[in-house]
């Protein structure tokens, strides 16, 4: 094994070991996360098999393959990160106004 290998393999560990002990996340998530894990790991440890994936697929080298997928990832998470974030706006503007309206005061009544 590589000093590379060992290097990129503990900084895998280390972020997943940041993402499940600082960040609250339920099952599938966690899950997720040790899957692009455990895919990481074997992808350090087992480069030549990213290259026969990638020349099945028609690409030609594996570290090309991985950056499409990742340039792909990155494209969506952005998408998925910018809807949820208009639906956040959304609930607090709604929220702001529903407060107003119950905060506001009434006028009093002059006969």
């Amino acid at each position: 094994m590589n000093l590379i290998q060992i290097l990129l393999i503990l900084v895998a560990v280390a972020f997943l070991v940041v993402y499940l002990g600082y960040f609250r996340s339920v099952l599938r998530d966690r899950l997720i996360a040790f899957g692009i894990f455990a895919s990481a790991v074997f992808a350090v440890l087992f480069p030549d098999v990213t290259t026969t994936v990638a020349n099945a697929v028609g690409v030609g080298r594996g570290t090309d393959l991985i950056l499409y997928l990742l340039v792909v990832g990155s494209v969506f998470a952005v998408v998925m990160l910018a809807t949820r974030l208009i639906s956040i706006e959304n609930t607090l503007t709604e929220l702001v106004r529903q407060l107003a309206i119950s905060n506001a005061e009434r006028p009093e009544k002059t006969d």
